[in-house]
C-alpha cells in the first residue's frame, strides 16, 4: 500500500499531538455553524498539510479547519480530529481522518483511533484493513444479533422514521439505534461490522472520504438515500451490509 504507508506515520505524529492535550484545558472556539474547534484540531491539521503536502508535492487540499486548497491532480481530505466534540468532553469515541482523492477518485483512506490504537486504511481496489486484519462484510451477523444502525442527531428527531425502519427489518433482525457523535469513526467500524448500517446527513466531505472507500473496499453498499454515488457534492448517505441497507433505503 504505497499511500498508507506514508501516511501512517504523519497521521501519527498528528495523533500524538491530538493526545497531549486530551482532556486538558484546551481552547476552544465556536464557528460559523455553531460547531467548535479546539486548539488540537488546528495543531493537528497544521501537521497534517505539512507532511502530507510533501509527500505528494503540489496537492491540493479539503481540510475541516483552514478550507480548501487547489493543486494538482492529487487533493487530500483532512479531518484533524472527528468527533471534536467528544474529545472537548474528555470523551476518547474521537479519530483522525485522512483520505486521498486523484482527481474525483478515492485512491486511499486512513482513519486512526487513538485511544485504542486502531488504524482503519484501504487503498483503492486492495481491500480495507483493521491493523493487520483484512475487513470483509460478506458474512454479516446481523440476522442473528439484531442490527445496530448509527445515525445523526437529525435522525433522533424523526421518531416515526426510526419506527418503520424497524417494521421493515423486522422479519430478519431487530433493529437498534446508537448515536456517538464520529462520523469518521462511525464508518469505520461499519467497515468491520461492528457497526451494520450508518445514515448520516449534511456532513462535510472530510467526515465521509475515507469511510466511503473503507466500507467500499470491505464489499460494504455507500450511496445518497436517492441511491446516487456519494462523492465531494454528497448530502446524504447510507453505508453498511447491502441486505439491510436494501430494506432501509425505501424508507428514506
Amino acid at each position: 500500500m504505497k499511500y498508507v504507508t506514508k501516511m501512517k506515520p504523519i497521521m501519527q505524529q498528528a495523533a500524538d499531538i491530538v493526545m497531549s492535550y486530551f482532556r486538558q484545558d484546551v481552547a476552544i472556539h465556536r464557528k460559523q455553524d455553531r460547531s467548535i474547534a479546539t486548539e488540537a484540531d488546528l495543531a493537528s491539521e497544521t501537521c497534517l498539510k505539512q507532511g502530507l503536502a510533501e509527500l505528494i508535492p503540489g496537492s491540493g487540499f479539503i481540510a475541516e479547519e483552514s478550507g480548501n486548497g487547489q493543486g494538482n491532480e492529487y487533493t487530500w481530505v483532512i479531518d484533524p480530529i472527528d468527533g471534536t466534540k467528544n474529545f472537548s468532553r474528555g470523551l476518547p469515541y474521537f479519530c483522525i481522518n485522512v483520505a486521498l482523492m486523484k482527481d474525483d477518485d478515492l485512491v486511499a483512506a486512513v482513519t486512526y483511533y487513538p485511544a485504542m490504537q486502531e488504524w482503519y486504511y484501504a487503498e483503492l481496489g486492495q481491500g480495507a484493513w483493521r491493523n493487520d486484519v483484512r475487513l470483509r462484510l460478506d458474512q454479516p451477523n446481523w440476522q442473528d444479533k439484531g442490527a445496530l444502525v448509527v445515525i445523526s442527531d437529525f435522525r433522533v428527531r424523526q421518531s416515526q422514521l426510526l419506527v418503520s425502519i424497524k417494521q421493515a427489518c423486522k422479519p430478519l433482525t431487530h433493529v437498534r439505534f446508537r448515536v456517538y457523535g464520529a462520523a469518521a469513526l462511525d464508518l469505520a467500524y461499519t467497515a468491520a461490522g461492528t457497526f451494520d448500517a450508518v445514515l448520516f446527513e449534511n456532513l462535510g466531505w472530510w467526515d465521509a472520504a475515507a469511510g466511503v472507500l473503507l466500507v467500499t473496499e470491505a464489499g460494504g453498499y455507500v450511496a445518497q438515500y436517492d441511491g446516487s454515488p456519494v462523492n465531494k457534492s454528497f448530502k446524504t448517505l447510507i453505508a453498511g451490509h447491502r441486505e439491510l441497507c436494501d430494506r432501509i433505503l425505501p424508507h428514506l
